[in-house]
């Protein structure tokens, strides 16, 4: 039996919430807590940002997320965050440069507290 000890909050049961950004009406569909969660990024296709609201962790969070909608094209990474927030930013894979998600891409996320 193997168990895991943590002197921060890791994960959560509290789901992440939209802040601000990404589109017109964006959502998290689901979620296990901050563990594992979707984006729809919403529609409009204008933003190449937004950020999360996450639980209190210590010290900040470390989000990673996929476009399952636009994998080939688009490459989403986090540039900002505090101890109750996380910022993502879009990114074309060609040419480097902020671009807007296409409306309704689906992110798949997971998150963990250091």
């Amino acid at each position: 039996n193997t168990s895991l000890a943590y002197s921060s909050l890791a994960v959560s049961i509290t789901a992440p919430t939209i802040a601000s950004g990404f589109g017109t009406t964006p959502s998290i569909p689901s979620t296990n807590g901050t563990a594992a969660f979707t984006i729809d990024v919403g529609t409009g296709g204008i933003a190449s940002s937004g950020v999360l609201t996450m639980p209190t962790a210590a010290n900040g969070w470390v989000v990673d997320c996929v476009d399952i909608t636009n994998a080939a094209s688009f490459v989403t990474s986090q540039t900002a965050g505090t101890t109750t927030s996380a910022t993502l930013t879009n990114y074309s894979r060609t040419t480097g440069l902020a671009i807007a998600w296409t409306a309704s891409d689906i992110l798949r996320c997971k998150s963990t507290g250091y």
